[in-house]
């Protein structure tokens, strides 16, 4: 049984999401009108998985994902709200949301997100796939600026990536699209930019600011293995291996 706790301080949706779960003879639901109530019944093992919405009583959602993962650090939890703008999306999953899901989704999308929830993947609606994939790439490129002092181009941004990795200016030059004599233009310009004098120094740089495969081996920059972005009628899955620059899709019809 894979127990399920439904956190909620409007009744009627949550019986009606209490009803809908109890309808999988795999579900044992639970169910609290806010986190501290949550928090306060007697569990003898912890719930598998925690539904919320982002508007609460007694604590806002951020709080309550970093306490569900304190307490419980195996637990998953996904949020069920109304809430679309890039900001609470962000944030949820920085707080440690595996899932968000908007309230006007149909009751399949719930059904089919849960067991993927359960096995440890993420999902995100696909009405705000958008805004997660924008709201993260903005949050990489201040976390570079932040790291660098100074702010790069795109373009800059991929030749640091690409000459980190170890790729030559012939390679870069393949990968961009570009002439060898632009490439080494543009490699002069943000070496100097950043004051750095050598591959060995853009490296560990690159490193730090998590824009390399080494650092996502590192643990700097920690993708999923799976993302499930899509509905069962077109089941898309996203496959992120950490050993391999390598991304693979498989569609389901």
């Amino acid at each position: 049984m894979n127990r399920i706790a439904i956190v909620e301080n409007q009744a009627i949706v949550r019986e009606g999401l209490r009803m809908l779960l109890s309808r999988n003879p795999e579900f044992s639901v639970y169910h609290a009108t806010d986190p501290i109530a949550l928090f306060r019944q007697t569990w003898t093992a912890p719930p598998e998985l925690v539904i919320m919405d982002k508007i609460m009583f007694g604590m806002n959602a951020i709080e309550a994902i970093e306490e569900v993962k304190k307490r419980w650090s195996n637990t998953k939890v996904l949020i069920f709200t109304a809430k679309s703008a890039e900001e609470n999306i962000v944030r949820a999953f920085q707080a440690g949301a595996s899932g968000y899901i908007l309230k006007s989704a149909a009751p399949e999308e719930l059904l089919f997100a849960i067991p993927h929830l359960l096995a440890g993947h993420y999902y995100v609606s696909p009405a705000i796939l958008s805004t997660v994939i924008q709201g993260y790439c903005r949050l990489g490129k201040a976390v570079l600026e932040n790291i660098c002092g100074v702010k790069l181009s795109t373009r800059e941004r991929e030749l640091l990536k690409l000459i980190a990795e170890g790729n030559k200016n012939k390679d870069i030059a393949n990968i961009l699209c570009l002439s060898i004599k632009t490439v080494e233009t543009h490699r002069y310009n943000l070496m100097k930019k950043l004051d750095i004098h050598n591959v060995a120094e853009l490296t560990v740089f690159a490193n730090r600011a998590g824009v390399t495969m080494d650092s996502v081996n590192n643990g700097i920059e920690r993708q999923p293995a799976e993302i499930i972005i899509n509905h069962p009628s077109g089941m898309r899955i996203v496959e992120r291996r950490k050993t391999s620059r390598k991304q693979t899709q498989h569609i389901n019809h």
